[in-house]
């Protein structure tokens, strides 16, 4: 059986990877994993003999191939793992699954099963919403999924985590609990930051920045929720000159977001969310690191 995971929505692909692991594990399959972030011919040629072979203790065995980069490779190798992929593809004894940013085109070819993690719009996320609370036996107020939605975007990663968090707590979940009990980021620390941007507050600004990293909190989710909030921000001035428009933003986070609306007009608020983009894709080619990035914002914006 051969499938295909790949996209750009990370942490969409790394839960359906780490479903697949989970699954072979359950049926006690052995799991050979290829990453070919950095490839080398000896990669490529191990993962072809485990194609090719089956193991002498073992009946059943699934491979994890992740990071290839199809460009990269000759038309000799492709040909190559293209027939070792055609003598399994209904096979149940041997299980590959590829995991990648793009579409591997080889395996059009080829008998796949292929998802493709992307960016979830409004009612997709609420699916996964959802979907994530009935796995985990919670059930959320929409009051609930809007005010997650309001603090943390599509933030797939930090929603998923709050929800597992919260299904321990207790198993219905309305906006008041999450106030009770999310602190990671810390959504005092974030706000108060924004209060700072619109006080025109560098200093304060940047200690409260690397108050929250130090604090604990990954730097990618502090980076995410600030973008999120300009979003927010940029969402509520829209709002305010066009009511007859949908604000689906929790009144805690329009309240919160009051002073930092108030301090700039629609045109400078784009112009933010415009930089975090630019910085976004930067840390995404390994660039430059979240932390430094909104270090750079705040100095560039006050």
């Amino acid at each position: 059986m051969i499938y295909s995971i790949y996209g750009k929505n990370d942490f969409l692909v790394s839960l359906k990877k780490e479903k697949f692991i989970n699954d072979f594990k359950k049926h006690n399959i052995e799991i050979h994993v290829f990453d070919f972030d950095n490839s080398n011919n000896e990669n490529f040629t191990q993962l072809k003999n485990s194609l090719d072979t089956l193991d002498l203790f073992s009946n059943k065995k699934a491979i994890i191939a992740k990071n290839i980069e199809e460009s990269s490779w000759s038309k000799e190798k492709i040909k190559a793992l293209a027939s070792s992929l055609k003598k399994i593809e209904n096979s149940k004894d041997i299980s590959i699954v590829f995991i990648t940013i793009k579409k591997l085109s080889f395996l059009s070819r080829i008998k796949t099963t292929s998802e493709e993690c992307k960016k979830l719009e409004s009612s997709e996320l609420n699916k996964f919403i959802n979907q994530t609370c009935k796995e985990n036996n919670v059930v959320l107020t929409l009051k609930a999924k809007n005010f997650l939605t309001s603090c943390f975007g599509d933030n797939l990663g930090i929603i998923y985590n709050e929800i597992i968090k919260l299904s321990n707590y207790k198993k219905e979940i309305d906006d008041s609990d999450i106030l009770n009990l999310i602190n990671e980021p810390n959504l005092s620390n974030i706000f108060a930051l924004t209060d700072a941007i619109s006080n025109k507050n560098k200093q304060q600004a940047t200690n409260l920045l690397f108050r929250e990293y130090h604090a604990g909190t990954s730097d990618l989710l502090i980076f995410g929720t600030i973008v999120g909030q300009i979003r927010n921000a940029i969402l509520i001035k829209e709002y305010q000159k066009n009511p007859s428009t949908h604000l689906d933003i929790h009144p805690f986070v329009q309240k919160k977001l009051k002073s930092f609306v108030d301090s700039f007009d629609l045109k400078k608020l784009k112009i933010m969310y415009s930089k975090l983009f630019k910085y976004d894709l930067s840390i995404k080619k390994g660039k430059i690191n979240p932390i430094l990035s909104l270090e750079l914002f705040i100095n560039d914006i006050i």
